[in-house]
């Protein structure tokens, strides 16, 4: 980096690496911050279940959720097959009359 600002002089070059390593730098801050706050929110989540009892309810709910989500995936999954089928069947007559 040192020979590069030898080399070029300072200007606006040297101002944009600047100004992308500071926005680097910030990006990272931000992401380190809320990585803090998250898992500083699950671990309050996690202690207010079990002072709770609600541990068993939560758990429930998220199979609950769970088994509604692979419901729906394999509804659209059914709902593809069925539309692939549906454009064989007409794909069918056309090469019957070529």
């Amino acid at each position: 980096m040192e020979e590069w600002i030898a080399e070029n002089e300072s200007g606006p070059t040297l101002n944009n690496m600047n100004y992308l390593l500071d926005m680097l730098r910030n990006a990272s801050n931000q992401a380190m911050h809320h990585e803090r706050n998250f898992n500083t929110q699950r671990q309050l989540l996690s202690e207010y279940l079990t002072e709770k009892e609600k541990v068993e309810d939560w758990d429930s709910w998220l199979k609950e959720k769970d088994d509604a989500v692979q419901e729906q995936q394999t509804e659209e999954v059914s709902v593809q097959e069925e539309a692939e089928g549906g454009e064989e069947a007409i794909e069918a007559p056309k090469e019957e009359k070529e």
